[in-house]
């Protein structure tokens, strides 16, 4: 018995032993490492260095994500290399005009750093909105960065880049092309959709939105500032779309200020009962298309864009080729806001046709509420046409604008970066 009385009393001791030793160790492991975790190392980089960093962390954060790029950067806030400083530096912010976005020197009562840090006082959420937050390290390279600003450079600011010129937020119209180009390397994802009821439809269809709809998805690929690439399909014939655009030059480019870009496509009839033979010459259609853009006011953008198509309908043979002449306008009546038109009259080479079951009679028209942050553009349409790959729009539509007669649809495009 008294054996086994000190056997369990060793146990024990030794139990308590190993738990006072565990609780040693890590009160001292606690205390040793305090102090490395919550001191801040000093930020020792030239304001060069500096300068580049931190361009380098908005670049990831802010614009690839597409927010403060484009012609509609969120808050008017361009946070490109080329124009970072000159946006923020010493320039009130939107959200607390009493505050400015950078105070040089001053990183306590600069609005940007607020809201990289989400503090209470801020206006709406904590930035950058999507994808991670910015790390410690990151917040302290911007504060050292602030807090090397003793002066504003305005050389640096008067020799920034003036914004890009884009009279057509977006990559189409509606329907038509436009000149805005796309950053090399980008990929630009697009939906387009209308539905096939018209809203005169009434209730029965829920005034259009009840019922069949066409459907165009495309993925394309800028392989150049200049030129881009995309391959797309429609349900309607289950056409097939590969198109290419090519910028010839900007709105900046010195001289007249439009834009001039040449567009070419072929479109591929795959549906069987459309073409006898899906392999054959009579499923293909080709489009050449040259748009031509400017801005005529402050907010108002026109274009222009001539077109030509042969083979337009598949199962006429011998038909002469399809002119076209685009016509559309773009009023960016407030902040990221836009209203846009477009008029497709056909100028030679009609031929009645059948698009997704629908009597083409009529020129196509379009228009569309806009919405445009940066890299993501949504429209909310109204047209008389379903057509949606270039040789069905440019053939017309089936509703008669007379009557007012029009289905609803919508397009969104998001250029993604990988």
């Amino acid at each position: 018995m008294r054996t086994r009385m000190m056997a369990r009393t060793g146990t024990l001791e030794t139990r308590l032993a190993w738990r006072t030793g565990l609780l040693c160790f890590v009160t001292l492991f606690a205390a040793g490492i305090g102090p490395l975790t919550s001191a801040q190392e000093p930020i020792e980089l030239s304001a060069v260095d500096l300068d580049a960093r931190v361009s380098e962390i908005f670049g990831r954060s802010c614009t690839l994500v597409g927010c403060h790029v484009g012609p509609t950067p969120q808050m008017g806030m361009y946070l490109t290399p080329d124009r970072f400083y000159a946006s923020i530096v010493d320039q009130p912010s939107r959200e607390r005009p009493e505050l400015k976005l950078v105070d040089p020197g001053s990183p306590e009562s600069s609005y940007l750093l607020m809201k990289l840090t989400g503090e209470s006082d801020i206006f709406g959420s904590q930035m950058p909105l999507t994808g991670d937050r910015l790390s410690v390290d990151e917040v302290e390279l911007v504060k050292a960065w602030i807090r090397g600003l003793e002066t504003v450079d305005q050389a640096r600011i008067d020799a920034t880049p003036d914004a890009d010129v884009f009279p057509f937020h977006s990559w189409k119209a509606i329907n038509l092309p436009t000149t805005r180009p796309i950053d090399q390397g980008s990929w630009l994802f697009l939906i387009s959709h209308r539905f096939n009821p018209p809203v005169s439809s009434g209730s029965r269809t829920l005034y259009g939105l009840d019922g069949s709809g066409i459907i165009f998805l495309s993925m394309g690929y800028a392989v150049t500032d200049n030129l881009f690439v995309s391959l797309g399909r429609s349900n309607s014939a289950d056409n097939v779309e590969l198109w290419s655009r090519y910028r010839i030059r900007g709105h900046n480019d010195g001289g007249l200020p439009i834009g001039l870009a040449v567009q070419s496509s072929v479109n591929w009839v795959t549906e069987t009962p459309t073409v006898a033979d899906v392999f054959s010459s009579e499923a293909l259609k080709w489009t050449l298309q040259v748009p031509v853009s400017g801005e005529v006011a402050g907010g108002l953008g026109v274009i222009v864009v001539p077109g030509v198509t042969l083979n337009p309908v598949e199962a006429v043979q011998g038909e002469d080729p399809l002119i076209t002449l685009g016509l559309a306008s773009q009023w960016n009546f407030y902040g990221n806001l836009s209203l846009v038109v477009e008029w497709v009259p056909i100028v030679s080479g009609y031929t009645r046709s059948n698009t997704f079951g629908n009597d083409i009679r009529f020129d196509t028209w379009s228009g569309a509420f806009q919405i445009s942050t940066g890299r993501h553009v949504f429209q909310i349409v109204a047209s008389n046409s379903v057509g949606l790959s270039s040789d069905q729009y440019l053939r017309g539509g089936d509703l008669d604008i007379r009557d007012a007669d029009f289905r609803l649809g919508f397009n969104i495009f998001r250029v993604i970066n990988f």
